[in-house]
């Protein structure tokens, strides 16, 4: 996988992603709202990375469809 992901990706992974969990409960679902889903505002992001590495299956599983 690359290095860093996109802001797309980032958003459609937490669309798709079961551990996904807001910062903060003004998250909508709609990608490309301002307040969407994104990797960028789960729990579970941190140093650009998926700390419970489900980043990486959760892409690939979107790739696949």
């Amino acid at each position: 996988m690359k290095n860093s992901a996109s802001k797309d990706q980032m958003m459609m992974v937490a669309v798709n992603c079961s551990g996904y969990d807001p910062t903060s409960n003004n998250i909508v679902s709609s990608i490309g709202a301002d307040t969407c889903k994104s990797c960028d505002n789960c729990h579970h992001w941190e140093n650009h990375k998926c700390n419970i590495n489900l980043f990486d299956p959760v892409l690939t599983s979107i790739d696949q469809v």
